[in-house]
Protein backbone atom coordinates (compact mmCIF):
# COMPACT_ATOMS: atom_id res chain seq x y z
CA UNK A 1 0.00 0.00 0.00
CA UNK A 2 1.25 3.67 -1.13
CA UNK A 3 2.04 6.47 1.09
CA UNK A 4 2.22 4.50 4.48
CA UNK A 5 -1.05 2.73 4.24
CA UNK A 6 -3.15 5.88 3.82
CA UNK A 7 -6.59 5.68 3.33
CA UNK A 8 -9.30 8.30 2.55
CA UNK A 9 -12.48 8.38 4.73
CA UNK A 10 -15.05 10.21 3.05
CA UNK A 11 -17.42 10.52 6.17
CA UNK A 12 -20.46 12.79 6.49
CA UNK A 13 -21.30 11.93 9.94
CA UNK A 14 -18.38 12.23 12.64
CA UNK A 15 -17.15 13.68 15.46
CA UNK A 16 -18.30 16.37 17.32
CA UNK A 17 -22.04 15.13 15.64
CA UNK A 18 -23.60 12.88 18.14
CA UNK A 19 -25.29 10.78 16.07
CA UNK A 20 -25.95 7.05 15.44
CA UNK A 21 -23.84 6.65 12.43
CA UNK A 22 -20.76 8.70 14.05
CA UNK A 23 -19.83 5.77 16.46
CA UNK A 24 -19.17 2.85 13.96
CA UNK A 25 -16.58 4.78 11.38
CA UNK A 26 -14.94 6.52 14.66
CA UNK A 27 -14.35 2.45 15.70
CA UNK A 28 -13.35 1.86 12.64
CA UNK A 29 -10.61 4.88 11.93
CA UNK A 30 -9.33 4.74 15.95
CA UNK A 31 -9.06 0.47 15.15
CA UNK A 32 -7.45 0.94 12.09
CA UNK A 33 -4.28 2.94 13.43
CA UNK A 34 -3.90 0.38 15.95
CA UNK A 35 -3.27 -2.42 12.53
CA UNK A 36 -1.05 -0.03 10.76
CA UNK A 37 -3.36 1.41 8.36
CA UNK A 38 -3.72 5.09 8.56
CA UNK A 39 -6.88 6.83 7.67
CA UNK A 40 -7.02 10.25 6.15
CA UNK A 41 -10.75 11.80 7.57
CA UNK A 42 -12.18 14.17 5.45
CA UNK A 43 -15.99 15.51 6.77
CA UNK A 44 -18.08 18.37 7.27
CA UNK A 45 -16.88 21.31 8.69
CA UNK A 46 -19.25 22.85 11.81
CA UNK A 47 -20.38 26.05 10.63
CA UNK A 48 -23.86 27.58 10.26
CA UNK A 49 -24.74 25.56 7.31
CA UNK A 50 -24.32 22.61 9.27
CA UNK A 51 -26.16 23.63 11.84
CA UNK A 52 -29.02 24.56 10.31
CA UNK A 53 -29.20 20.79 9.17
CA UNK A 54 -27.87 19.31 12.39
CA UNK A 55 -28.46 20.09 16.08
CA UNK A 56 -26.77 17.17 18.20
CA UNK A 57 -23.28 18.42 18.78
CA UNK A 58 -21.04 17.12 21.46
CA UNK A 59 -17.52 18.03 21.70
CA UNK A 60 -16.71 15.66 24.23
CA UNK A 61 -16.97 13.12 21.12
CA UNK A 62 -14.05 14.60 20.07
CA UNK A 63 -11.65 13.26 23.09
CA UNK A 64 -12.51 9.25 21.51
CA UNK A 65 -10.39 10.14 18.13
CA UNK A 66 -7.03 9.00 17.97
CA UNK A 67 -4.78 12.17 18.12
CA UNK A 68 -2.63 10.92 15.16
CA UNK A 69 -5.50 10.96 12.08
CA UNK A 70 -5.70 13.70 10.15
CA UNK A 71 -8.72 15.24 9.67
CA UNK A 72 -9.99 17.85 7.39
CA UNK A 73 -12.89 19.67 7.82
CA UNK A 74 -14.62 20.98 4.35
CA UNK A 75 -17.43 23.44 4.45
CA UNK A 76 -21.25 22.55 3.18
CA UNK A 77 -22.98 25.08 1.21
CA UNK A 78 -26.35 26.29 2.35
CA UNK A 79 -29.09 23.68 1.68
CA UNK A 80 -31.55 25.98 2.05
CA UNK A 81 -32.64 26.55 -1.11
CA UNK A 82 -33.75 22.86 -1.13
CA UNK A 83 -36.66 23.76 1.38
CA UNK A 84 -36.93 27.35 1.40
CA UNK A 85 -40.31 27.73 -1.01
CA UNK A 86 -43.50 25.26 -0.64
CA UNK A 87 -42.50 24.46 -4.60
CA UNK A 88 -38.85 23.68 -3.50
CA UNK A 89 -39.63 21.18 -0.93
CA UNK A 90 -42.54 19.09 -3.04
CA UNK A 91 -39.78 19.08 -5.37
CA UNK A 92 -37.19 18.19 -3.17
CA UNK A 93 -39.17 15.27 -1.93
CA UNK A 94 -41.15 13.98 -4.80
CA UNK A 95 -38.01 14.23 -7.27
CA UNK A 96 -35.08 13.43 -5.00
CA UNK A 97 -34.48 9.81 -4.58
CA UNK A 98 -31.35 10.34 -1.74
CA UNK A 99 -30.30 13.70 0.36
CA UNK A 100 -29.36 16.38 -0.55
CA UNK A 101 -25.73 16.27 1.00
CA UNK A 102 -23.44 15.54 -1.89
CA UNK A 103 -24.94 18.07 -3.99
CA UNK A 104 -24.16 20.93 -1.49
CA UNK A 105 -20.87 20.01 -0.55
CA UNK A 106 -19.60 19.03 -4.15
CA UNK A 107 -18.15 22.32 -5.01
CA UNK A 108 -15.88 22.91 -1.95
CA UNK A 109 -14.89 19.28 -1.63
CA UNK A 110 -13.62 19.27 -4.72
CA UNK A 111 -11.76 22.48 -4.45
CA UNK A 112 -9.91 20.83 -1.53
CA UNK A 113 -9.36 16.88 -2.32
CA UNK A 114 -7.26 16.86 -5.02
CA UNK A 115 -4.83 18.57 -2.69
CA UNK A 116 -5.58 16.20 -0.01
CA UNK A 117 -4.86 13.10 -1.95
CA UNK A 118 -2.02 14.35 -3.35
CA UNK A 119 -0.55 14.86 0.11
CA UNK A 120 -1.49 11.30 1.25
CA UNK A 121 -1.42 9.74 -1.91
CA UNK A 122 -3.94 7.19 -0.55
CA UNK A 123 -4.66 3.56 -2.03
CA UNK A 124 -8.35 3.15 -0.95
CA UNK A 125 -11.09 5.78 -0.27
CA UNK A 126 -14.28 4.61 2.49
CA UNK A 127 -17.38 6.14 2.20
CA UNK A 128 -20.29 4.84 4.98
CA UNK A 129 -24.23 5.43 4.21
CA UNK A 130 -26.60 6.31 5.21
CA UNK A 131 -26.32 9.29 4.19
CA UNK A 132 -26.88 7.80 1.12
CA UNK A 133 -25.64 10.39 -1.27
CA UNK A 134 -22.08 9.35 0.41
CA UNK A 135 -22.28 6.21 -1.78
CA UNK A 136 -22.74 8.75 -4.95
CA UNK A 137 -19.71 10.34 -3.60
CA UNK A 138 -17.67 7.74 -2.71
CA UNK A 139 -18.54 6.40 -6.50
CA UNK A 140 -17.74 9.34 -8.04
CA UNK A 141 -14.33 9.73 -6.46
CA UNK A 142 -13.64 6.42 -7.06
CA UNK A 143 -13.73 6.91 -10.73
CA UNK A 144 -12.07 10.86 -10.65
CA UNK A 145 -8.88 9.44 -8.87
CA UNK A 146 -8.82 5.76 -10.08
CA UNK A 147 -9.23 4.85 -6.82
CA UNK A 148 -10.64 1.45 -5.34
CA UNK A 149 -14.15 2.06 -3.48
CA UNK A 150 -15.15 0.49 -0.09
CA UNK A 151 -18.56 0.99 0.65
CA UNK A 152 -20.04 0.58 4.07
CA UNK A 153 -23.67 0.12 4.01
CA UNK A 154 -25.57 0.36 7.87
CA UNK A 155 -29.01 0.22 6.12
CA UNK A 156 -30.78 -0.53 3.33
CA UNK A 157 -31.06 2.14 0.79
CA UNK A 158 -33.26 1.46 -2.48
CA UNK A 159 -35.50 -0.58 -0.30
CA UNK A 160 -35.76 1.77 2.48
CA UNK A 161 -39.60 2.47 3.22
CA UNK A 162 -40.13 4.57 5.86
CA UNK A 163 -42.12 5.84 3.48
CA UNK A 164 -43.56 5.08 0.01
CA UNK A 165 -41.82 6.54 -2.82
CA UNK A 166 -43.35 8.54 -5.76
CA UNK A 167 -43.92 5.87 -8.29
CA UNK A 168 -42.38 2.46 -9.55
CA UNK A 169 -40.23 4.79 -12.00
CA UNK A 170 -38.52 6.43 -8.66
CA UNK A 171 -37.34 2.66 -7.17
CA UNK A 172 -36.42 1.55 -10.83
CA UNK A 173 -34.33 4.59 -10.87
CA UNK A 174 -33.01 4.21 -7.28
CA UNK A 175 -32.51 1.09 -7.76
CA UNK A 176 -30.29 1.56 -10.71
CA UNK A 177 -28.56 4.16 -8.72
CA UNK A 178 -27.86 1.64 -6.10
CA UNK A 179 -26.77 -0.68 -8.57
CA UNK A 180 -24.04 1.35 -10.21
CA UNK A 181 -22.47 2.26 -6.80
CA UNK A 182 -22.57 -1.29 -6.21
CA UNK A 183 -21.08 -2.20 -9.60
CA UNK A 184 -18.16 0.54 -8.84
CA UNK A 185 -17.11 -0.67 -5.74
CA UNK A 186 -14.11 -3.13 -4.56
CA UNK A 187 -15.97 -4.15 -1.25
CA UNK A 188 -19.41 -3.82 0.37
CA UNK A 189 -19.88 -4.32 3.88
CA UNK A 190 -22.74 -4.53 5.59
CA UNK A 191 -23.88 -5.10 9.00
CA UNK A 192 -26.46 -7.84 9.56
CA UNK A 193 -26.81 -11.17 7.64
CA UNK A 194 -29.94 -9.97 7.01
CA UNK A 195 -29.22 -6.68 4.99
CA UNK A 196 -26.67 -8.64 2.98
CA UNK A 197 -29.21 -10.96 1.92
CA UNK A 198 -31.76 -7.94 0.62
CA UNK A 199 -28.57 -6.41 -1.38
CA UNK A 200 -27.74 -9.83 -2.62
CA UNK A 201 -31.42 -10.46 -3.85
CA UNK A 202 -31.93 -7.07 -5.27
CA UNK A 203 -28.58 -7.00 -7.35
CA UNK A 204 -27.84 -10.84 -8.25
CA UNK A 205 -25.48 -9.84 -10.85
CA UNK A 206 -23.37 -8.08 -8.05
CA UNK A 207 -20.58 -10.87 -7.40
CA UNK A 208 -21.29 -12.41 -3.97
CA UNK A 209 -17.62 -12.32 -3.30
CA UNK A 210 -18.08 -8.55 -2.89
CA UNK A 211 -20.54 -8.48 0.06
CA UNK A 212 -19.15 -8.48 3.86
CA UNK A 213 -20.45 -8.66 7.17
CA UNK A 214 -18.80 -6.76 10.00
CA UNK A 215 -21.26 -6.56 12.64
CA UNK A 216 -22.05 -3.17 14.28
CA UNK A 217 -20.52 -4.02 17.78
CA UNK A 218 -19.14 -3.29 21.45
CA UNK A 219 -16.55 -0.27 22.14
CA UNK A 220 -14.89 -2.14 24.84
CA UNK A 221 -13.43 -5.62 24.95
CA UNK A 222 -15.61 -8.23 26.42
CA UNK A 223 -14.40 -9.87 29.80
CA UNK A 224 -15.37 -13.74 30.04
CA UNK A 225 -18.11 -13.34 31.98
CA UNK A 226 -20.80 -10.53 32.29
CA UNK A 227 -24.57 -10.21 33.97
CA UNK A 228 -27.17 -8.40 33.39
CA UNK A 229 -29.39 -7.58 36.26
CA UNK A 230 -32.66 -5.53 37.03
CA UNK A 231 -34.17 -5.39 40.71
CA UNK A 232 -38.02 -6.25 41.83
CA UNK A 233 -40.48 -3.06 42.21
CA UNK A 234 -40.31 -4.32 45.75
CA UNK A 235 -36.56 -3.59 46.08
CA UNK A 236 -36.59 -0.96 44.15
CA UNK A 237 -39.51 0.74 44.75
CA UNK A 238 -39.65 2.67 41.78
CA UNK A 239 -38.64 0.50 38.04
CA UNK A 240 -37.34 3.01 35.08
CA UNK A 241 -37.76 1.56 31.75
CA UNK A 242 -34.99 3.31 29.46
CA UNK A 243 -34.69 4.41 25.76
CA UNK A 244 -31.86 6.14 23.96
CA UNK A 245 -32.18 8.03 20.58
CA UNK A 246 -35.13 8.50 17.53
CA UNK A 247 -37.95 6.21 16.71
CA UNK A 248 -37.95 7.42 12.70
CA UNK A 249 -42.00 6.81 12.68
CA UNK A 250 -44.18 9.34 10.97
CA UNK A 251 -47.87 8.94 11.37
CA UNK A 252 -48.20 11.01 7.89
CA UNK A 253 -45.44 8.40 6.50
CA UNK A 254 -47.23 5.66 8.00
CA UNK A 255 -50.71 6.37 6.57
CA UNK A 256 -48.95 6.71 2.85
CA UNK A 257 -47.42 3.38 3.26
CA UNK A 258 -50.22 1.24 4.40
CA UNK A 259 -53.46 3.16 2.40
CA UNK A 260 -54.34 1.25 -0.53
CA UNK A 261 -53.75 3.31 -3.72
CA UNK A 262 -57.31 3.47 -4.72
CA UNK A 263 -57.93 5.56 -1.64
CA UNK A 264 -55.49 7.88 -2.59
CA UNK A 265 -55.50 11.27 -4.26
CA UNK A 266 -53.58 12.93 -6.99
CA UNK A 267 -50.15 12.30 -7.51
CA UNK A 268 -50.20 9.57 -4.42
CA UNK A 269 -52.42 7.34 -6.78
CA UNK A 270 -49.15 6.58 -8.20
CA UNK A 271 -46.84 5.87 -5.28
CA UNK A 272 -44.63 3.03 -4.80
CA UNK A 273 -42.65 1.02 -2.28
CA UNK A 274 -40.94 -2.23 -2.89
CA UNK A 275 -41.11 -3.53 0.49
CA UNK A 276 -44.05 -3.30 3.24
CA UNK A 277 -42.67 -2.08 6.67
CA UNK A 278 -44.76 -0.89 9.60
CA UNK A 279 -42.67 1.89 11.41
CA UNK A 280 -45.82 1.82 14.10
CA UNK A 281 -43.99 -1.07 15.65
CA UNK A 282 -40.28 0.39 15.85
CA UNK A 283 -42.22 3.37 18.23
CA UNK A 284 -43.28 2.43 21.59
CA UNK A 285 -46.70 2.42 20.68
CA UNK A 286 -47.31 -1.37 21.73
CA UNK A 287 -44.87 -1.26 24.72
CA UNK A 288 -46.95 1.43 26.33
CA UNK A 289 -50.27 -0.07 25.28
CA UNK A 290 -49.00 -2.80 27.33
CA UNK A 291 -47.74 -1.02 30.80
CA UNK A 292 -51.25 0.36 30.31
CA UNK A 293 -52.72 -2.86 30.14
CA UNK A 294 -50.63 -4.02 33.11
CA UNK A 295 -51.71 -0.72 35.38
CA UNK A 296 -55.29 -1.73 34.40
CA UNK A 297 -54.55 -5.08 35.78
CA UNK A 298 -52.14 -3.83 38.75
CA UNK A 299 -53.13 -0.46 39.36
CA UNK A 300 -50.60 -0.23 42.15
CA UNK A 301 -47.57 -0.15 40.06
CA UNK A 302 -49.18 2.91 38.54
CA UNK A 303 -46.90 5.44 40.72
CA UNK A 304 -43.68 3.19 40.56
CA UNK A 305 -43.04 2.44 37.03
CA UNK A 306 -41.76 4.90 34.49
CA UNK A 307 -40.69 5.05 30.77
CA UNK A 308 -37.90 7.26 30.03
CA UNK A 309 -36.53 8.75 27.02
CA UNK A 310 -33.13 9.96 25.96
CA UNK A 311 -33.17 12.04 22.99
CA UNK A 312 -35.28 14.46 20.86
CA UNK A 313 -39.37 14.33 21.40
CA UNK A 314 -41.73 13.45 18.36
CA UNK A 315 -44.33 15.88 18.23
CA UNK A 316 -46.64 12.70 18.13
CA UNK A 317 -45.35 10.73 21.35
CA UNK A 318 -46.54 13.18 24.34
CA UNK A 319 -50.49 12.46 22.09
CA UNK A 320 -49.41 8.95 22.03
CA UNK A 321 -49.05 8.86 25.78
CA UNK A 322 -52.15 10.56 26.33
CA UNK A 323 -54.27 8.36 24.72
CA UNK A 324 -53.32 5.25 26.10
CA UNK A 325 -53.23 6.73 29.59
CA UNK A 326 -49.50 6.83 30.59
CA UNK A 327 -48.38 10.41 29.97
CA UNK A 328 -47.35 10.79 33.32
CA UNK A 329 -45.14 7.54 33.46
CA UNK A 330 -43.12 8.99 30.74
CA UNK A 331 -40.38 10.97 31.83
CA UNK A 332 -38.49 13.20 28.54
CA UNK A 333 -34.91 13.96 29.08
CA UNK A 334 -34.67 15.61 25.26
CA UNK A 335 -30.80 15.38 23.39
CA UNK A 336 -28.09 15.04 25.92
CA UNK A 337 -24.02 14.46 25.71
CA UNK A 338 -22.78 10.82 25.39
CA UNK A 339 -21.57 11.10 28.51
CA UNK A 340 -24.50 12.43 30.36
CA UNK A 341 -26.49 9.74 28.02
CA UNK A 342 -24.08 6.76 29.54
CA UNK A 343 -24.92 8.39 33.45
CA UNK A 344 -28.67 8.34 32.54
CA UNK A 345 -28.43 4.89 31.55
CA UNK A 346 -26.36 3.54 34.33
CA UNK A 347 -29.64 4.83 36.61
CA UNK A 348 -32.44 2.74 34.94
CA UNK A 349 -33.21 -0.54 35.59
CA UNK A 350 -34.78 -2.25 32.44
CA UNK A 351 -34.07 -1.05 28.81
CA UNK A 352 -36.97 -1.05 25.52
CA UNK A 353 -35.83 -2.54 22.19
CA UNK A 354 -38.65 -1.88 19.27
CA UNK A 355 -37.86 -2.62 15.59
CA UNK A 356 -39.88 -2.30 12.62
CA UNK A 357 -42.57 -5.03 11.18
CA UNK A 358 -41.02 -5.72 7.69
CA UNK A 359 -44.23 -7.43 6.28
CA UNK A 360 -43.70 -10.48 5.34
CA UNK A 361 -39.96 -10.73 5.74
CA UNK A 362 -37.31 -10.41 8.96
CA UNK A 363 -36.76 -7.55 10.42
CA UNK A 364 -32.65 -6.59 9.89
CA UNK A 365 -31.24 -3.94 11.60
CA UNK A 366 -29.35 -4.70 14.75
CA UNK A 367 -28.82 -0.84 16.50
CA UNK A 368 -25.87 -0.15 18.38
CA UNK A 369 -27.43 1.13 21.28
CA UNK A 370 -28.09 -1.93 22.48
CA UNK A 371 -24.00 -2.66 22.94
CA UNK A 372 -24.42 0.30 25.38
CA UNK A 373 -27.13 -1.47 26.95
CA UNK A 374 -24.82 -4.62 27.75
CA UNK A 375 -22.22 -1.97 29.52
CA UNK A 376 -24.86 -0.89 31.39
CA UNK A 377 -25.07 -4.04 32.61
CA UNK A 378 -29.02 -3.57 32.53
CA UNK A 379 -31.82 -6.17 30.71
CA UNK A 380 -33.62 -5.72 27.42
CA UNK A 381 -37.41 -5.48 27.09
CA UNK A 382 -37.98 -6.95 23.41
CA UNK A 383 -40.61 -5.93 21.83
CA UNK A 384 -39.45 -6.88 18.58
CA UNK A 385 -40.61 -8.37 15.23
CA UNK A 386 -38.84 -11.26 14.04
CA UNK A 387 -35.33 -10.82 13.20
CA UNK A 388 -31.64 -10.17 14.03
CA UNK A 389 -32.50 -7.86 17.01
CA UNK A 390 -35.14 -10.62 18.06
CA UNK A 391 -32.38 -13.33 17.65
CA UNK A 392 -30.19 -11.10 19.15
CA UNK A 393 -31.71 -10.28 22.56
CA UNK A 394 -33.25 -14.25 22.72
CA UNK A 395 -28.99 -15.91 21.73
CA UNK A 396 -27.04 -13.36 24.14
CA UNK A 397 -29.77 -13.35 27.02
CA UNK A 398 -29.50 -10.07 27.21
CA UNK A 399 -33.41 -10.37 28.10
CA UNK A 400 -36.96 -10.82 27.38
CA UNK A 401 -38.78 -10.64 24.07
CA UNK A 402 -42.61 -10.49 23.19
CA UNK A 403 -44.47 -10.45 20.28
CA UNK A 404 -45.42 -6.33 19.74
CA UNK A 405 -49.35 -7.49 18.61
CA UNK A 406 -49.85 -9.65 21.82
CA UNK A 407 -50.94 -6.80 24.48
CA UNK A 408 -51.31 -9.28 27.17
CA UNK A 409 -48.37 -11.08 26.73
CA UNK A 410 -46.60 -7.68 26.34
CA UNK A 411 -47.91 -7.00 29.76
CA UNK A 412 -47.18 -10.01 31.26
CA UNK A 413 -43.47 -9.99 30.20
CA UNK A 414 -43.33 -6.02 32.22
CA UNK A 415 -45.00 -7.42 35.13
CA UNK A 416 -42.81 -10.79 35.36
CA UNK A 417 -39.66 -8.39 35.49
CA UNK A 418 -40.67 -5.82 37.73
CA UNK A 419 -42.23 -8.30 40.53
CA UNK A 420 -39.61 -10.93 39.96
CA UNK A 421 -36.30 -9.06 38.48
CA UNK A 422 -33.95 -9.94 36.25
CA UNK A 423 -30.67 -11.88 36.67
CA UNK A 424 -28.78 -13.40 33.82
CA UNK A 425 -25.13 -14.12 32.87
CA UNK A 426 -24.51 -13.33 29.23
CA UNK A 427 -23.70 -16.01 26.76
CA UNK A 428 -20.48 -14.40 26.39
CA UNK A 429 -19.30 -16.84 23.33
CA UNK A 430 -22.18 -15.73 21.34
CA UNK A 431 -21.38 -12.36 21.86
CA UNK A 432 -17.91 -12.35 20.94
CA UNK A 433 -18.98 -12.04 17.50
CA UNK A 434 -19.63 -8.56 17.72
CA UNK A 435 -15.97 -7.41 19.41
CA UNK A 436 -14.39 -4.23 18.20
CA UNK A 437 -11.29 -6.22 17.71
CA UNK A 438 -13.09 -8.75 15.27
CA UNK A 439 -14.20 -5.84 13.16
CA UNK A 440 -11.30 -4.39 13.35
CA UNK A 441 -9.66 -6.99 11.72
CA UNK A 442 -12.19 -8.04 9.13
CA UNK A 443 -11.86 -4.27 8.17
CA UNK A 444 -8.34 -4.73 8.00
CA UNK A 445 -8.54 -7.77 5.51
CA UNK A 446 -10.79 -6.18 3.40
CA UNK A 447 -8.80 -3.12 3.23
CA UNK A 448 -5.79 -5.48 2.04
CA UNK A 449 -8.00 -7.60 -0.27
CA UNK A 450 -9.23 -4.54 -2.05
CA UNK A 451 -5.98 -2.49 -2.51
CA UNK A 452 -4.28 -5.74 -3.55
CA UNK A 453 -6.71 -6.12 -6.27
CA UNK A 454 -6.99 -4.18 -10.01
CA UNK A 455 -9.36 -1.41 -9.51
CA UNK A 456 -12.60 -2.12 -11.06
CA UNK A 457 -13.36 0.16 -13.46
Amino acid sequence: MPAGNNILFVVMEFVPLNLGGVFRPLRFVNGLVSNHIHPIVVTFEDNANLRKVQSRFDYDLMDKLDKSIQVYRVPLDDMDKYYKTRFARFKNIYFNTTDNYFKAWKKNLFRQLPEIIEKHQPAAVFVTCPPFSGAELGSYISKKFKLPLILDMRDAWANLSMAPLGSYLHYIYKKNKEYRVFRQASAIITVTPQLQRVFQNTHPKISPGRFHLIFNGFDFELPDSLSVRSGSVSEKGIIKIGYTGSFYYSPAGREMMLKPWWKKRGHRILQYTPVKEDWLYRSPYFFLKSLAALFRKRPDFKNRIFFHLIGDTPDWLESMAEELGVRENMILHGFQSHQKVLELQASFDLFLATSEKVIGDDHYCLPSKLFTYIRSGKPVLGFVTKGIQYDFIEQSRLGLNCDPDDENAGSQMIEKVVEGGYDEKLNIPYLRQFSNSIAINKLTDIVHQVVGEKYPG
